[in-house]
């Protein structure tokens, strides 16, 4: 559909303006091409954000990670970019003394959320559209199912489900209904191809409290699976109030099936924390796989250094790929990697494509932004290279990040601590020179899942507390529009650090390679520190040297030499 098309459509129903956000089942980043309404209506290619279609314009909001991408993708003369949440947007609007009618997808906005919008703006009326707005939310792709063996997920189907339903039984309910993807995935302990880089199962999960489990989904290759369109009857058979789910990640839809508020509770999944909390076997394994991932990594670095001078974007990501398809275990990225150039590095989470592809440039940095799922575990890193001679900004604010980085990843915390407090902490050597960045610090990584994951997340908005087995990335940056751009990412787990007194946990990275020295201003950085940093490259060494080629070691004994 086109945007023409939709305006259209929005005068024949005689709606003021329709929401647009990634059109799928199950509220996340993780969608197929065919799911991007937003880009098919305005080119916007970026993983988040809210279009507002209205009869004679559109109106784009997106947050800081996309500013920059947004204005060169978006035609100004069709729609306007706004910096912005819808709630914000909204409230700057001026619909005093009208009555707005806002037509949405049902499927695509949770019950928490609407609630709250027609609560906060009862002049703006909020409608669930009709299937020609919305058209099927059927899937058009098959996709298999395959079992994620016992020997990566560390416990089996049913112990998990035994677990679960203690919660069910412990707050008297009948059932639960599981909406995330990731939750359902690693539950059953399945995976699925629909998706290029991230294996979840893409179907809906309901469990009751003796441990049976139905199974929703369409166009999935999966035995005993029901079709979504029977979910409704499944659901009826509850007594008011006995049946579990919540309201921030259940669409809308669901909340219309049932027809009553009463109908349900909302709990947070209980899924979620044991999910987040990662079992030793999965630790292993992620441990294991960042081994892995590092060889590759130190490999194509290696070739880098060597070849940067001819090649593009796109031969950096090719050439990432070669090197981590070789490893074992190997299954696909962890999302599709942001290879930088240059001023392209200023745009947070740019992708090379044939349009945009450059050549590296010479006396610059390549942001590079990457990540694999092996069976046995996910990784995300993110490098900052210096290509030729960097210029003395460029090394005084790589520095300023890299003490960042160096500030979360040394912290030590009180249980109860959230991802906020340390968000705030992080960003200290950046606000004292008076810089910062648009983006959270750190978020959660699954196991052979989402390379996003909640929990945990350190940011702004960051509420849960980190607890021990916990994985999450630590990347603060630093963007200069039309320059470069600089980011360091680490994966950590959170431990419980040995000591008298109060309890204390902190990070230990999972990481395995070095950082560019050329980037370096060993005079910014204070005695502690630079024994981090240090010490970090040690491990780096005593990790991967021995997996190595000659000439590869010899290249990461000098990148990992002390400062």
């Amino acid at each position: 559909m086109t945007l023409e098309g939709l305006q259209q459509l929005l005068k024949k129903y005689k709606y003021d303006a329709f929401l647009v956000t990634h059109d799928n089942l199950f509220l996340g980043q993780d969608i197929r091409d065919d799911e991007n309404k937003i880009y098919e209506l305005c080119g916007f290619s970026g993983s988040a954000g809210t279009l507002i279609v209205f009869q004679d314009h559109a109106v784009l909001l997106v947050d800081g990670r996309y500013e920059i991408q947004a204005a060169l993708e978006i035609k100004p003369d069709k729609t306007e970019v706004h910096v912005a949440n819808l709630q914000k947007w909204l409230q700057e609007q001026n619909f005093t003394g009208k009555q707005i009618k806002f037509a949405y997808n049902p499927w695509c906005h949770a019950i928490q959320e609407i609630e709250r919008l027609q609560n906060l703006f009862p002049q703006i009326s909020f409608i669930p559209a009709p299937d020609s707005l919305t058209g099927s939310q059927q899937s058009s792709v098959e996709a298999a199912a395959f079992e994620h063996d016992i020997e990566f997920a560390g416990l089996g189907r049913d112990e998990k489900l035994a677990q679960t339903s203690h919660f069910l039984q412990a707050h008297k309910l009948e059932g639960y209904l599981f909406t995330a993807a990731d939750d359902v995935s690693w539950l059953l302990n399945l995976r699925s191809d629909a998706l290029p880089h991230t294996p979840i199962l893409r179907a809906y999960a309901l469990l009751y409290a003796d441990s049976r489990i139905e199974v929703f989904a369409d166009n999935l290759d999966l035995l005993n699976l029901h079709p979504l369109k029977e979910l409704g009857k499944y659901l009826k058979p509850f007594r008011k109030g006995s049946l579990g789910l919540d309201k921030h990640k259940t669409p809308q839809q669901i909340f219309n099936l049932l027809g009553d508020e009463n109908s349900f509770r909302s709990y947070p999944s209980p899924v979620a924390e044991l999910k987040a909390v990662k079992n030793p076997v999965e630790l292993a394994g992620i441990a294991n796989a960042h081994r892995r991932d590092g060889e590759a990594l130190v490999n194509f670095l290696f070739w880098l250094e060597n070849n940067y001078r001819r090649i593009s974007e796109l031969d950096v990501v090719e050439k990432l790929h070669d090197f981590r398809s070789r490893q074992p275990l190997f299954y696909s990225e962890s999302f599709a990697s942001i290879a930088a150039s240059g001023p392209h590095g200023a745009i947070v989470h740019y992708q090379p494509d044939l349009a945009t592809n450059r050549p590296l440039d010479n006396n610059s940095v390549l942001l590079l932004d990457s990540g694999a799922q092996y069976f046995d575990g996910t990784t995300d890193v993110t490098r900052t290279i210096a290509l030729g001679q960097p210029s003395p900004a460029m090394i005084r604010d790589f520095t300023l990040v890299l003490k960042a980085h160096i500030t979360l990843s040394s912290t030590l915390f009180p249980a109860g601590t959230s991802g906020a407090a340390l968000d705030a902490v992080t960003r200290r050597p950046l606000w004292q020179e008076g810089k910062n960045y648009n983006h959270g610090t750190g978020h959660g990584v699954g196991c052979f899942l989402n390379v996003h994951e909640n929990p945990p997340s350190v940011s702004p908005r960051g509420y849960d507390e980190l607890k021990p087995g916990m994985i999450t990335s630590v990347e603060p940056g630093c963007y200069i529009e039309n320059n470069y751009g600089i980011r360091i990412e680490n994966l950590a787990v959170v431990e419980k650090m040995p000591g008298d007194g109060l309890p204390l946990y902190g990070f230990r990275p999972l990481t395995l390679v070095p950082l560019d020295k050329r980037l370096i201003d060993k005079y910014l950085l204070s005695a502690e520190e630079l024994l981090w940093l240090n010490n970090y490259h040690q491990t780096v060494w005593e990790q991967l040297s021995s997996r190595l080629a000659p000439d590869e070691k010899a290249w990461l004994q000098q990148a990992c030499a002390p400062l």
